[in-house]
């Protein structure tokens, strides 16, 4: 093996260790809730730049990439990245608080800075993320979404096993009520792990895989049941129209759409009758109102899974063209009923439904009241700042500067757009958002073209999820830096299969040469322990040594 092969391993293990942090320890990494923004901020900042700065330094050193990784002439993606770093920068030097937007002060820490490491990041994971990696780093996804869940669930019944809430009002414990965060942290982290967790038990083939990915995908039906955000609900129904367009899509995928909805209706009739009986704090999930029918939506599905399981006798019947008609028929009718409910004065009440198509000030615990401001600032911009924004982070200054004295104390609570897209608009303008769309649908675009590609359907999923949760959502320092990997790791395995093509060159040369004994693969354990201890800890490291770069921030 060569000195540039030898350090092309070592990016790919860095690499490696890299995405195990991010995705895997970082959502596991907290402190008190009080600073719980900053800590996750200056963590995150300090491992996407000290990762970044490593493989840079095995670039310059002769760690080449596999060829078309970084293909800066033809990769429309890659000037898609360019042009949002670009833009983000211009909004910031232009921005009502060059300063506040340079850290994202005032907002959730989603300025300049998280733009350029996220950025960088992206670019490493790009050049030096092995191929191979997607059991292993899914499974490792569904370990802490179980440990998540979990802790989710626990701090619902009032037990803080890590005293994240010791020095916090009660108040705020009913209102942010997850021992990992605020609710926005759990919905954004669950809307694109839940994907990863799900996909991966769809497609487990013998009894061993099955469990291994089974047991992730039970406690991600927990989640799904306790998890309150609406952003949840919108994104993984996303992904499931979009699972059921594909032609993957067969008795065997609704056999295990199944048995994951079990799990589901299992856990939602759990929590009902536990919050009817024991006491719970915090909100009641727009799922969970499906508790009230657990017992038969569960031998509903028991009943699903059992017909598809032995009256087919192990056959696949394709059912993508239902899939299709059934998406079709689900996205016509919300739209028209959405219309109808908003535009028609007389159209007659769907009971709690109403709550969901009718749009007003009160529309998601007052996210209507956050886009109507947002929407009403933005036009009250002039031209030059419709174009380049007010700046990352400046979304309740334009606020304020807007209403002026007419500002309510609905309108001071918001810091945030409660809709990335409508805060891009805002916040770096008309040409913010057309890059940040270009450089999602140049990725998606490529997604669709290679959708039969080991690895591209379980990720696509998660990010067709997140970019729908976006929606009602906020972008945040503690859920926007995974995404970005998780548009590298997309565009990795975009790519052609490396190893094959490695391994075709010495064949051609070695006609009349006896066949060399194929190369023992490395277990398990030792293919992933060494990237799992580097990845815990590079977190442990940062998140220390970020108290010390970082410390003008607390």
């Amino acid at each position: 093996m060569t000195q540039s092969q030898q350090l092309r391993k070592l990016a790919a293990q860095s690499a490696t260790a890299f995405l195990v942090a991010a995705l895997c320890a970082f959502p596991l990494y907290i402190d008190k809730f009080s600073n719980l923004g900053v800590v996750k901020f200056t963590a995150v900042c300090t491992l996407c730049w000290a990762f970044a700065l490593w493989l840079g330094a095995l670039r310059a050193v002769g760690a080449a990439p596999q060829p078309g990784r970084l293909p800066w002439r033809q990769d429309t993606a890659l000037w898609a990245l360019g042009a949002v770093t670009i833009s983000g920068v211009v909004s910031t030097v232009l921005s009502l608080s060059p300063e506040a937007s340079f850290w994202g002060l005032g907002g959730y820490y989603g300025g300049c800075m998280m733009v350029l490491f996220t950025a960088a990041g992206y670019l490493a994971v790009r050049a030096f993320a092995p191929q191979s990696l997607l059991n292993g780093l899914t499974f490792g996804v569904g370990v802490t979404t179980a440990i998540v869940t979990v802790l989710y669930v626990l701090n619902i019944f009032n037990i803080d096993l890590i005293g994240t809430y010791a020095d916090t009002a009660v108040v705020e414990r009913a209102q942010f009520f997850s021992t990992l965060g605020q609710k926005n942290f759990c919905s954004g982290f669950m809307a694109f792990a839940l994907p990863l967790v799900f996909y991966a038990f769809l497609v487990a083939r013998g009894v061993r895989h099955t469990i291994l990915y089974g047991i992730p995908a039970f406690f991600g039906g927990l989640a799904l049941a306790v998890v309150d955000a609406e952003g949840l609900a919108l994104g993984i129904g996303a992904a499931v129209l979009v699972l059921l367009c594909q032609r993957m899509f067969t008795t065997r995928t609704l056999r295990r759409l199944a048995v994951i909805g079990g799990f589901f209706f299992f856990h939602a009739g759990w929590m009902q009758y536990m919050r009817t009986h024991v006491y719970t704090q915090g909100g009641k999930p727009m799922l969970a109102a499906l508790g009230h029918v657990g017992q038969i939506g569960f031998l509903v599905c028991l009943a699903l899974w059992a017909v598809l399981r032995f009256a087919l006798r192990g056959r696949e019947v394709p059912l993508y063209r239902l899939g299709r008609c059934v998406a079709g028929i689900v996205v016509v009718g919300a739209v028209v009923l959405t219309v109808l409910a908003n535009c028609w004065p007389s159209f007659p009440s769907l009971g709690r439904l109403d709550d969901l198509l009718i749009f007003n000030d009160d529309w998601g615990t007052y996210r209507g009241t956050a886009w109507r401001i947002t929407a009403a600032s933005w036009l009250d911009q002039p031209l030059w700042r419709k174009l380049l924004g007010v700046g990352p982070g400046m979304m309740h200054t334009a606020v304020a500067n807007w209403a002026g004295a007419d500002i309510t104390d609905r309108m001071k609570t918001f810091y945030a757009a409660h809709n990335e897209y409508l805060e891009l608009l805002l916040t770096t303008g008309v040409v913010g958002l057309a890059a940040w769309l270009w450089f999602v649908a140049a990725h998606l675009r490529r997604a669709a073209q290679n959708w039969l590609r080991p690895g591209v359907a379980p990720v696509t999923l998660a990010l067709v999820s997140y970019l729908a949760h976006a929606v009602i959502s906020i972008r945040v320092s503690m859920i926007f830096p995974e995404i970005m990997l998780l548009f590298a790791l997309l565009q990795v395995f975009c790519l052609p299969p490396e190893e094959a093509a490695v391994q075709e060159k010495p064949a051609r040369h070695a006609k009349k040469q006896k066949t060399a004994a194929p190369a023992e693969q490395p277990g398990l354990v030792r293919q992933w322990l060494p990237p799992i201890a580097a990845g815990i800890a590079m977190m442990a490291a940062c998140g220390a040594a970020s108290r010390v770069i970082f410390g003008f921030l607390f």
